[in-house]
């Protein structure tokens, strides 16, 4: 049986992490050159590798580390994804046409995109406290919506929401995150 609590904190923290990312904006651009079917699945093919890349570093770390060290160590990890949030680089990357199949297209840069970004950094931390299965499924739909959502508003209400409070929003999250992991951790070093 599935765990739901990790699915469920998993998706709604990735949700979260792409709000305001770089591949949104990727995505938007896409939409603008093809089917919404053909961006969403692209998206979802190279979510789904990544994060599953990603999860199985998580369940690595968790073989090495004692739950207070994992705690303490997803507690820091927050912590700095709540700063890079706020702090993050607005360039958008280079989007370039090709003749390739636009779902691979779009899932090769969103691929290349996520390696190392914050929501895989996500999936990994998440993983060293919590069953692969349901932080990697959780993490995937997470990202789809949130990039999914940000091409329908994009589309739709073009720059109504700033930018700025979408940020405040997501680094928040990430700060509560990171005082619950802490709290963890003091506990388990008790």
């Amino acid at each position: 049986m599935m765990d739901m609590n990790a699915f469920w904190l998993s998706l709604v923290l990735t949700f979260w992490a792409e709000m305001g990312d770089k591949t949104q904006f990727v995505a938007l651009a896409y939409a603008t050159r093809h089917k919404l079917r053909d961006v969403l699945l692209g998206i979802l093919w190279a979510t789904a590798a990544v994060h599953l890349v990603s999860v199985g570093l998580g369940k690595l770390i968790a073989v090495w580390l004692a739950p207070g060290y994992l705690a303490a160590l997803s507690a820091v990890s927050f912590l700095g994804f709540a700063i890079w949030t706020l702090y993050e680089d607005e360039e958008t990357s280079d989007v370039r046409e090709s003749n390739q199949n636009p779902i691979f297209l779009i899932g090769a840069t969103f691929f290349i995109a996520e390696l190392g970004d914050k929501t895989m950094l996500t999936a990994a931390a998440l993983a060293t406290t919590h069953g692969w299965f349901p932080v990697w499924l959780g993490t995937t739909f997470g990202m789809v919506f949130s990039d999914g959502l940000a091409v329908w508003v994009g589309c739709s209400l073009g720059k109504k929401i700033p930018e700025k409070t979408v940020k405040w929003v997501s680094a928040s999250l990430f700060f509560i995150f990171a005082a619950w992991y802490a709290v963890r951790a003091v506990a388990a070093f008790r």
